[in-house]
């Protein structure tokens, strides 16, 4: 099932939350809505579903108007971030409860129903949990409870709004996965909303990244982290430093400059080097720090602009420290490997270092 976003405007008071947004998603793709909180993704998320109702434009599923259809009549699954299972039921019943509301011209008679629910209990790996009750369960077993009872009903479109926001990170990471999986085996038309870019990345044949109720870029998750179409994609999509005016003895260096354009360098593209080199900057370690795998070392300017973030692999920040005698207060240079180039006008000074 295809899904088509016509021009969609919508408006709570004064604030401006879907901005004659236009998206098509198609059929079995798994699509990631990215932004930050206030940025428009979830009300175009329950705009599609028909839990909101637009000011103007339309939503069409596989090519026919579906702005005017009422929830039900658009077979749509929808998943919320706090579960939203019934507590007096048990899992059994919760999987079932929306084939049993069914009008009785279409309901599934009470074997057919104890089918479908063993199926997606199955499906879910939590078949032996049936007699339970929701309070009984961990988060990330009730979630997928909360999924399997939005497939029961057969939807043509699968939509979960930060599915796995309430969950702690190693949960979320295995969820992510098995959603992943899961989404290739049923290939429903899916999309979710997150803020978690990670997340984004790992899970979604493409990312709309959205901010101010408006799409900033649609893409390949490689896509829009290697080309970002704007400053704010870049910087939304992981750490970066940003580079407004970079010289050495009053010589503009090739490596940051060559234009008036900000230039931004991601923390694992900048190489530490001993001596000066052409587009290198001189800097000052501040610390290092050990962040799992990896160690995160903050630099600060010689020029007094603040400071920089470099990130690297344990193991090779150990031999590099051990080479250059590397310690809080030592002189450095950084070089970049890769530099991407925005206008000064489109940079957010609150976002520079």
């Amino acid at each position: 099932m295809s899904i088509e976003v016509r021009h969609l405007q919508k408006r709570f008071g004064a604030t401006v939350v879907c901005d004659d947004l236009s998206l098509d998603i198609p059929a079995g793709q798994l699509v990631a809505l990215l932004g930050p909180s206030g940025s428009g993704k979830t009300t175009l998320l329950r705009i599609i579903a028909g839990l909101e109702v637009p000011d103007s434009g339309s939503v069409l599923f596989h090519g026919e108007d579906a702005t005017e259809a009422d929830v039900r009549e658009r077979r749509v699954g929808f998943v919320f971030q706090h579960y939203a299972l019934f507590g007096h039921m048990t899992i059994f019943e919760n999987v079932a409860f929306g084939l049993r509301v069914r009008p009785k011209s279409v309901r599934p008679d009470e074997a057919q129903i104890r089918a479908k629910v063993a199926e997606l209990l199955a499906l879910v790996q939590l078949d032996r949990l049936a007699g339970r009750y929701p309070h009984q369960l961990s988060g990330g077993q009730r979630q997928r409870i909360a999924l399997a009872r939005a497939l029961a009903v057969e939807p043509k479109v699968l939509l979960l709004d930060e599915p796995f926001g309430a969950l702690d990170a190693k949960v979320r990471k295995e969820l992510r996965r098995w959603l992943r999986r899961l989404h290739d085996e049923m290939n429903v038309t899916s999309v979710f909303v997150t803020h978690d870019q990670e997340e984004a990345m790992e899970v979604a044949d493409r990312i709309v990244v959205m901010n101010q109720g408006r799409i900033e870029q649609d893409g390949a998750p490689d896509e829009v982290y290697d080309h970002p179409a704007s400053p704010f994609v870049l910087q939304f999509l992981g750490d970066v430093n940003l580079f407004r005016s970079v010289s050495a003895g009053g010589a503009a260096e090739s490596g940051f400059q060559g234009d008036s354009r900000t230039a931004y360098v991601r923390p694992h593209e900048l190489q530490v080097v001993a001596a000066a080199e052409p587009g290198s900057v001189p800097v000052t370690l501040a610390q290092a720090l050990t962040v799992g795998p990896n160690t995160r070392l903050e630099f600060r300017r010689s020029d007094d602009q603040g400071y920089v973030d470099v990130e690297m692999p344990r193991p090779e920040w150990l031999v590099l420290r051990d080479r250059l005698g590397l310690k809080p207060g030592s002189s450095a240079h950084l070089l970049p490997r890769k530099v991407t180039r925005f206008s000064s006008e489109d940079v957010d000074p609150a976002a520079m270092i």
